[in-house]
């Protein structure tokens, strides 16, 4: 952001006393904020209050029905696609607050490509209050219907070249306690689907601008991956996946069970966050029982912070890996796109029990190995950058 330079303007005379005064008394309206609108004795009026709008949601047997407006709460409707297209009827253009009644839902996929710019959409309970932590009554579940689906919610931009955010920016999603079960993957933060991310030399590229600036607090996912709910056999790749999405808050969430099997055995994350997913927040959240390392960073994201997280019982190799294909790994896998180190992410004040899956050893591990190997002609560390900082964490038993 640039600055403005200031300059200074001293009178040649001095000014007499009264308007001395008066220039006094300028400065300290222009001290208030030039911009604020006066009342005819001075005072500042305060800027109003930015109106939000709710949606309501119900499980079929306490009224919800997709027939209903949603806008009200003797109306309200049953499912978050049907939310979406609320919003998108009715063209909000402020704060949406998704309210969602306690109760099981029993829901397909949402892809949601509906976004305000400057504003942000809110998945929470009905009773929840902002920065009060759980509400009393028990979290809203989403637990799959009989089909097996990719996702719970797959955020991605939408394809109308003139849609809000077609190229992607900050989406300003938030996602408070709810209960996500039985989906081969939770949440999908995706800024890829939808633009070309390969070019013609093998390589990732930067596909859009991202799907970024969104918030999981609070949130419980269980029994993710491909061993759950009818029609097993889609991969799962992590209860939270980041492609492409930076500057999320992720915070407080607890992760139970996030496993595949099959030909996928073991490669499924509680939070993978991957191809150019920088400057994400990962702290305070617990992970247990997860079949792979619990979180994994891939291809130039960077930037990342890791720290007071609790991981029991995770699988794969360590608690979190750094891991990218270069041309080694192009070679050996023909048909992979090739990839570059992230750096700069920093992994601190973890607590790593020693009850592991699938023999894991260590905290961290780097693959390919080297702090500042960069993988091949194409790939950069920035000086005084590696891939991993890491401290201060604990081995538990």
């Amino acid at each position: 952001m640039k600055m403005n330079g200031h300059g200074e303007v001293r009178p040649l005379h001095r000014a007499p006393r009264q308007l001395a005064v008066l220039g006094g008394l300028i400065a300290a309206v222009a001290a208030l904020g030039a911009a604020a609108p006066m009342t005819a004795l001075g005072a500042a009026k305060p800027a109003p209050a930015t109106p939000t709008l709710t949606v309501y949601l119900a499980p079929a047997n306490k009224g919800g029905s997709d027939s209903h407006t949603g806008l009200t709460t003797s109306s309200p409707i049953l499912t978050l696609a049907r939310a979406q297209q609320v919003l998108m009827r009715i063209q909000a253009k402020t704060d949406v607050q998704v309210r969602i009644e306690q109760g099981t839902y029993v829901a397909g996929e949402t892809d949601w490509t509906f976004y305000i710019p400057g504003h942000t959409i809110s998945f929470m309970p009905v009773n929840y209050v902002l920065g009060q932590g759980r509400p009393p009554g028990g979290d809203p579940v989403f637990a799959e219907t009989p089909q097996h689906f990719w996702w719970w919610f797959h955020a991605l931009e939408p394809a109308s070249a003139t849609a809000p955010l077609h190229n992607g920016g900050t989406t300003g999603l938030r996602f408070y306690y709810l209960e996500i079960k039985g989906y081969a993957n939770g949440i999908g933060l995706d800024g890829q689907t939808g633009h070309p991310s390969v070019n013609k030399q093998g390589m990732y590229i930067l596909p859009s601008a991202g799907v970024n600036g969104n918030s999981v607090t609070g949130m419980t996912f269980i029994d993710i991956g491909d061993k759950f709910g009818p029609g097993k056999g889609i991969d799962g790749f992590g209860a939270i996946l980041l492609t492409n999405s930076s500057h999320n808050f992720i915070s407080n969430n607890t992760f139970d069970t996030i496993e595949n099997t099959g030909s996928t055995t073991g490669q499924i994350h509680g939070i993978y966050d991957t191809h150019f997913s920088s400057s994400n927040t990962i702290t305070l959240n617990k992970f247990e029982a997860i079949s792979a390392e619990a979180i994994k960073v891939r291809d130039r994201s960077n930037f990342n912070v890791i720290e007071h997280n609790t991981f029991i019982s995770t699988g794969g190799v360590s608690a979190y890996r750094d891991q990218f294909c270069d041309q080694a790994c192009v070679n050996a896998n023909p048909g992979t796109s090739r990839q570059c180190a992230s750096y700069g992410n920093k992994f601190y004040f973890n607590a790593i029990g020693t009850a592991f899956l699938g023999g894991q050893q260590s905290a961290w591990s780097l693959d390919p190995p080297g702090q500042l190997y960069a993988g091949n002609s194409g790939c950069s560390i920035p000086r005084g950058e590696q891939r991993l900082f890491a401290g201060s964490n604990t081995l538990d038993g």
